[in-house]
């Protein structure tokens, strides 16, 4: 089965480069599609320098915001599996990336996600009571096709938008926790990070409560 990785990127100049590669040192990986969403930092010069023959890079000239630049990446591609990825994850390895994969590679129509180590207490929240919103997951390309026109998915509604199709139709999501697999939060990242850290559960909530109120399917 041919699996295709998805990594969008908004200035991660510090950390993307580690991250492409863990995916392009994989075996479980194909393809590599990297959509630099017009960032203003090096990030698209780190993202150069890992050469290699899996990876293909869109450069977008306007920021289009995360799940508009998943969308452009996922358009019209060949391939069985999607895995998408944040490009701001820290100690991302081997098994983290066969964890999300394997509940898939049995040809089963499931969705995997992989959530972040938070140490013994958060982890069991994380899994169980917080919303799913974790840029890591791995699905069927023929899932993505049928979630990509509802007009929700757009900003930070990828995840949620997947979460919901999912569920509505009885597919099983798997929740792993992927040891030591840590993330660089927008308060340390970015001067304004405080602000776009609150614009982005201000969306993601908002999503979720329009699915639910409004039933929002095309």
């Amino acid at each position: 089965m041919k699996t295709t990785a998805i990594v969008p990127v908004f200035n991660e100049e510090k950390t993307v480069k580690t991250v492409l590669t863990a995916w392009n040192n994989s075996t479980s990986i194909n393809e590599i599609i990297v959509v630099d969403d017009a960032s203003t930092d090096e990030s698209l010069k780190e993202i150069k320098s890992v050469r290699s023959k899996k990876i293909k890079i869109i450069s977008l000239k306007k920021n289009l915001g995360k799940s508009d630049a998943v969308k452009v990446a996922a358009k019209n591609l060949k391939t069985d599996i999607l895995l998408f990825c944040d490009a701001d994850l820290i100690n991302l390895r081997e098994e983290h990336i066969n964890k999300i994969l394997a509940p898939l590679k049995s040809g089963k129509i499931v969705m995997s996600a992989g959530l972040r180590d938070y140490g013994l207490v958060g982890n069991f929240i994380s899994k169980n009571f917080l919303p799913l919103i974790t840029g890591e997951r791995a699905l069927p390309y023929s899932i993505f096709k049928k979630t990509i026109k509802n007009p929700l998915m757009k900003n930070y509604g990828l995840e949620v938008v997947l979460n919901d199709y999912c569920k509505k139709n009885n597919i099983p999501i798997y929740k792993n926790i992927m040891k030591d697999l840590k993330q660089t939060v927008k308060t340390k990242k970015w001067k304004n990070g405080a602000y776009l850290l609150a614009k982005e559960m201000f969306q993601i909530f908002s999503v979720i409560l329009m699915l639910k109120v409004k039933n929002q399917w095309i």
